[in-house]
């Protein structure tokens, strides 16, 4: 288990991530926010990269920056190291000096992603080195894997065929998988849960299901005015508005338990209806109450 306890950290005067609190148990887990919400700073203070000012991170009850823990993570930043003129094996050596792995295991990834064994990883495509790097991480014997913006520069084939790996890497073995990435959708079936992080800030650490049970969205045409004002006024936690023509949609937050229907019927819709709200809306909806929390706390 990795325990995070009021960590901060500071580049200046930035806090990266401020007074965060979390514990990552083992599962497939996604980490998303915006750029600079501090996902990657989180992955470099979990592995030792980064110290933090504030605060305490443990992994099976010890400091990152020890032995013992070092031995337990693998992280894959967003563009890792790799020794000059090195080819596959060349790589695979060095990081064998590092780390437990099974050379049978990433040379059977390197061939199903068709990755050339004799060409220099500096002649790759960033994509082809983001497949090398991944081969590499599903071959240690690690317990933790942090991979950074795992799938991006990935085409979708490549990506279901790592996301086909993560899963029998996970059900065979019980790690600890924590993937950062922009790619919502490519995570939808894949994770567990959601970490969304905002501005170096906890948002949410849930299933994608549990983070939008209170969004409600509707899209409607309504004879009386119907403004964010208007739907403030009536009571309503507005998370996002829009208006097209005649055709306004908008996302309400109705964890305080209000009927939403029955208070949009005192503005005489013509049209109302509820819709679906996607992986990628709710994790962008998350965000968005952070914003807000955010501007009323200032």
């Amino acid at each position: 288990m990795i325990e995070i306890m009021n960590a901060t950290k500071r580049f200046d005067k930035v806090e990266a991530i401020a007074n965060l609190s979390l514990k990552i148990d083992k599962g497939l887990i996604g980490l998303v926010g915006q750029n600079g919400a501090g996902k990657s700073t989180l992955f470099r203070l979990i592995s030792g990269v980064e110290y933090l000012d504030e605060g305490e991170i443990l992994v099976d009850s010890y400091l990152p920056i020890t032995k013992e823990a070092k031995e337990k993570i693998f992280f894959l930043p967003d563009d890792p190291y790799v020794p000059a003129r090195s080819n596959l094996a060349a790589m695979l050596s060095f990081y064998a000096t590092f780390y437990q792995i099974d050379y049978e295991k990433f040379w059977s990834l390197i061939r199903k992603f068709d990755l050339p064994e004799d060409k220099r990883v500096s002649t790759f495509s960033k994509g082809m080195r983001r497949q090398a790097f991944i081969a590499l991480a599903l071959s240690t014997e690690c317990d933790i894997l942090l991979l950074d913006e795992a799938f991006d520069g990935l085409d979708p084939v490549v990506m279901e065929k790592i996301k086909d790996e993560l899963l029998k890497m996970y059900d065979q073995k019980n790690k600890t998988i924590v993937i950062s990435t922009h790619n919502i959708y490519a995570l939808e079936k894949l994770v567990d849960k959601f970490i969304v992080i905002h501005e170096g800030k906890l948002q949410s650490d849930d299933s994608l299901e549990h983070m939008g049970a209170t969004f409600e969205k509707y899209q409607g045409i309504f004879s009386l005015p119907c403004d964010e004002d208007v739907l403030k006024k009536l009571g309503l936690e507005v998370i996002s508005y829009r208006k097209v023509g005649s055709m306004t949609t908008f996302v309400i937050d109705t964890k305080n338990k209000i009927d939403v229907q029955k208070v949009l019927k005192k503005l005489k819709p013509k049209l109302l209806e509820n819709i679906a709200i996607d992986a990628n809306e709710i994790v962008m909806l998350q965000m968005m109450v952070a914003e807000k929390r955010q501007e009323n706390d200032n």
